[in-house]
């Protein structure tokens, strides 16, 4: 065992340290309760692993600066907490990326705000986020509940799918506001959806879950602009005439909202789900 294996750059609280990690060649953030009392900085020293509840890696200057902003600002309480969500979700579905520590702790932290000042939480994607990422939803109502116990105020139901999308970006490395908008352009697609067949849709329903995950991989495929083929298009207009005017509606949303030309080709199959609701 090496004498020393971390160099202090910065105490944060007795809770919190910025360290050098001499094994990982890395700039490190450390949380465990304790672990900065007495520490002083530019100096080595050896902590017991045991002692570390939580670390990661500190990317660059900007997210450490934007971690101990926040750990500055907020209740110590409420980082704990955080940290423990983190610690769940990562148990879960593996390695999160490390800007969560920020993103969710600073998110957490305005929500338990706006519920004091008595401000209701309101989520018109709660549906799809909870059909879409059910891991990461799962997780999230662990979360609300932690949050309940530990903290005494309920987020409530809707709060839940905020934080399981902040977990799914994390999870795939993606901007939290992409997350955002593509359950945002579902949630207006199934409201296009259920204006063309005049009909509220079942949500609780197989096919509505069915058609939601075909929507997201047509998301997924726009972003990327990797399309499909189609070679039962032309059928499709023929059989499904009413379904298919839904479909260029729905067309005309997308191209808005990507400023791209989307092939029917790629949105024909979207069609037979619509055909499928219809009929149901």
């Amino acid at each position: 065992m090496s004498e020393f294996n971390f160099r202090i750059l910065k105490v944060l609280n007795n809770n919190i340290i910025l360290a050098y990690d001499f094994k990982n060649k890395k700039d490190t953030i450390l949380i465990g309760k304790g672990i900065g009392f007495g520490k002083k900085e530019n100096k080595k020293v050896y902590i017991n692993t045991k002692s570390i509840q939580r670390s990661f890696a500190a990317n660059n200057e900007k997210m450490q600066n934007e971690y101990f902003r926040l750990v500055n600002q907020i209740d110590p309480s409420i980082i704990e907490v955080c940290e423990k969500i983190i610690d769940i979700a990562e148990g879960e579905m593996g390695e999160l990326n490390s800007h969560i520590h920020i993103l969710l702790t600073d998110h957490i932290s305005f929500a338990l705000e706006r519920v004091k000042m008595g401000m209701r939480i309101e989520n018109p994607f709660i549906d799809e986020i909870k059909i879409l990422y059910k891991n990461e939803f799962d997780i999230a109502m662990q979360a609300i509940e932690m949050i309940r116990t530990k903290l005494g105020i309920d987020l409530g139901f809707e709060e839940i799918g905020f934080i399981a999308m902040h977990l799914h970006s994390a999870r795939k490395n993606v901007n939290v506001k992409e997350t955002m908008r593509n359950t945002r352009m579902l949630n207006e697609i199934t409201n296009i959806i259920e204006e063309g067949l005049n009909l509220e849709l079942d949500k609780t329903k197989y096919n509505y879950r069915r058609l939601i995950n075909h929507l997201q991989g047509a998301l997924d495929r726009i972003n990327t602009k990797k399309f499909i083929e189609n070679p039962l298009l032309e059928n499709i207009k023929k059989e499904f005439k009413d379904s298919f005017e839904i479909i260029k509606a729905i067309k005309v949303k997308l191209e808005e909202e990507y400023e791209m030309e989307i092939p029917e080709q790629e949105l024909g199959y979207m069609a037979i789900h619509i055909e499928r609701l219809k009929t149901k």
